[in-house]
């Protein structure tokens, strides 16, 4: 597990979030538990007395990844190898805070408040317009990363520990000048790799399993083979909704509700209305006089109030959806009649019924029905938990699954085969809450009535097969497959042995790959910070660490690259200044970081450091 961690550490995905886990608060503004507590918030991370339990790592995954999450969105896919790499840097960080927390204690560094408050109050991100500290800045940042006040305080102590125990040492390490030249040949030396790939699955097999290796693989796989336990049950399944039908209400409940609901069952008078509005009386005054002489009311909006049909046509609306010192007007005149100027907030109206639409009440048989489903629909919880407690009754005065079934008339679903997976012999789709109780009782036991997503209920376990052996004939080719897999691993391993033993002799690649029916193939040259065939940066830094023609095996997925330096190419070109002091820059940064963990590891000598991989599936 720890290699394949190791080997992970260089995808892009995992270098990004080892770089945001490395981050401090000061730096980010804008960063289920995955561990597996088994029941148990043990310490994972113990520097003498300095100890961070499961739950505390746990919840620092979950904010990490929460941060992980904003800055990739859609791009991180959160899969093993992500967790993976967020967790192990977690672990990293929390635990070099430990050391270095430790060590400050050790020396009697004290972070005072008052330092602390000069450094919060001279943050330009919790500034004001003018330059003041905002408190409701401070907050509305603290919020949206995720951290509480007290969190911040804690981090900016230990950054401020870290800065005196680490950065400043280390700061005072340069590169000298004179070693810029040199340092820049051999940053933009080239190379030229030669190199095969041998990949188990690309390998023909060149024989059959024997009798013996099938019957040897079926003891020694046996944990593959086996059936899982599997059950046959009988339950019901009830929606809430389908509870609810089951009640009617009584025609009290039914009058009651049409009384409290009245606006229900009752259409009020609506009208049809035409509207024109104007920011003055006088323009107003003019179009009443238009329309007096005969103007048709839409065209002299038009013309005069700038509007248009739709806009002049207010629709079919209610007395209650009209302006209060407009609507008393509207309602009480007659079909065609224009009413105003009328003054609002809006301006001055004026107005024209168009149509008259007579209140009316819902037919009575209609109105019954819609009161007493929705009366259904309000009480329905309750309905349905009341009907759960009938049948919890039933169940405690010793009735059995299919009294229940036949006195309350439930439909009844079998299902053959069930294994705690949800899988089943009928291929139905069964909910979890279900699958959980048929696992949860014995032959001929009734469950307790179930609360599921939709509803409510009751299983009954009719038969168990309990887990077994399967017999060898129906895993036959699971076990080929195995077989082969490892025959496979074998042949490649053999390869891999025999390209290794060859040019570690003295031969060329080339011919070693045609002897052994291999394909040898030439990278472009690569300086030290490129690749060839995705190979990680920790491998190509291998690579460049060896002489020309020594052989390197390098682990891929699935398989290993055997690659040689086949030629040298180097740079002869002088550097500008520029790129002088970018290499500088460059490997001034290396080494600090290599200094500051050096600095840490001998901190860390003087006290009980342990980290528990196996607490957080990092080890095997």
């Amino acid at each position: 597990m720890m290699s394949k961690i190791r080997k992970m550490q260089d995808t892009w995905v995992a270098k990004s979030i080892f770089i945001l886990t490395a981050l401090s608060f000061m730096s980010l503004f804008g960063i289920s538990g995955y561990v597996n507590s088994a029941g148990k918030n043990r310490a994972v991370i113990k520097v003498d007395d300095i100890e961070l339990s499961q739950a505390e790592l746990s919840y620092l995954y979950e904010k990490d990844l929460n941060n992980a999450r904003k800055m990739f969105g859609d791009a991180l896919e959160v899969n093993d190898n992500v967790r993976n790499a967020l967790m192990l840097g977690i672990v990293n960080r929390e635990l070099s805070n430990a050391i270095i927390q430790k060590n400050a204690q050790k020396n009697n560094i004290v972070i005072g408040d008052d330092l602390v408050r000069k450094i919060i109050y001279s943050q330009s991100e919790f500034m004001d317009g003018q330059g003041r500290f905002d408190k409701y800045r401070f907050n509305s940042m603290l919020s949206a990363t995720g951290w509480s006040e007290a969190d911040y305080i804690k981090a900016l102590r230990l950054d401020i520990e870290r800065q005196m125990l680490v950065q400043n040492p280390v700061n005072r390490i340069h590169i000298p000048a004179f070693l810029t030249d040199l340092l820049g040949k051999i940053e933009n030396q080239q190379r030229v790799f030669s190199y095969v790939k041998i990949f188990p699955e690309n390998l023909k097999l060149t024989r059959s399993i024997s009798d013996d290796e099938l019957q040897q693989y079926y003891q020694d796989f046996s944990e593959n083979f086996m059936a899982p336990e599997a059950r046959d049950i009988a339950y019901v399944a009830i929606s809430s909704d389908e509870i609810a039908q089951r009640y009617e209400p009584s025609q009290d409940e039914i009058n009651a509700y049409m009384q409290q609901h009245a606006d229900l069952f009752h259409t009020p008078e609506k009208r049809n209305v035409l509207q024109m509005v104007f920011d003055d009386e006088d323009s107003a005054q003019q179009a009443m006089q238009k329309i007096s002489q005969g103007d048709d009311f839409v065209n002299v909006a038009k013309n005069l109030a700038q509007q248009s049909a739709q806009d002049t046509n207010l629709g079919n609306v209610s007395k209650d959806m009209l302006l209060p010192e407009i609507a008393d007007d509207v309602f009480s005149a007659p079909v065609n009649k224009v009413v105003g100027p009328l003054k609002s907030e809006f301006g001055w109206h004026v107005l024209k019924v168009a149509k008259i639409i007579p209140a009316s009440d819902m037919d009575k048989k209609l109105a019954f029905k819609k009161a007493a489903d929705n009366i259904k629909q309000e009480k329905a919880y309750d309905i349905a938990y009341d009907f759960s407690n009938q049948i919890e009754d039933k169940i405690g005065a010793g009735a059995s699954f299919d009294d229940i079934v036949k006195e309350l008339n439930l439909n009844v679903h079998q299902v053959k085969g069930l294994t705690e997976d949800g899988k089943s012999v009928s291929q139905a789709k069964i909910s979890q809450d279900i699958v959980d109780a048929a696992f949860s009782y014995n032959v001929g036991e009734v469950s307790q009535v179930i609360e599921t997503d939709t509803g409510y209920a009751l299983v009954k376990v009719n038969n168990i097969v309990e887990s077994h052996l399967l017999p060898i004939d129906a895993v036959k080719s699971q076990i080929i497959d195995i077989w082969a897999a490892n025959e496979r691993e074998a042949m490649a391993q053999e390869l891999v042995n025999d390209v290794m033993n060859d040019l570690s002799n003295g031969e060329n690649i080339k011919n070693v790959a045609q002897r052994l029916g291999l394909k040898a193939l030439t990278s472009k040259p690569i300086k030290k910070s490129e690749s060839f065939e995705m190979l990680p940066s920790s491998q190509i830094a291998a690579l460049f660490q060896e002489s020309v023609g020594t052989p390197v095996a390098l682990d891929v997925d699935e398989g290993k690259i055997i690659a040689v330096t086949s030629e040298l190419v180097k740079y002869n070109h002088k550097l500008s200044n520029q790129d002088k002091a970018d290499i500088q820059n460059q490997f001034q940064n290396q080494l600090a970081d290599e200094t500051a963990k050096v600095l840490v590891d001998g901190y860390a000598q003087e006290y009980d450091v342990r980290v528990k991989y196996k607490l957080l599936g990092l080890a095997d």
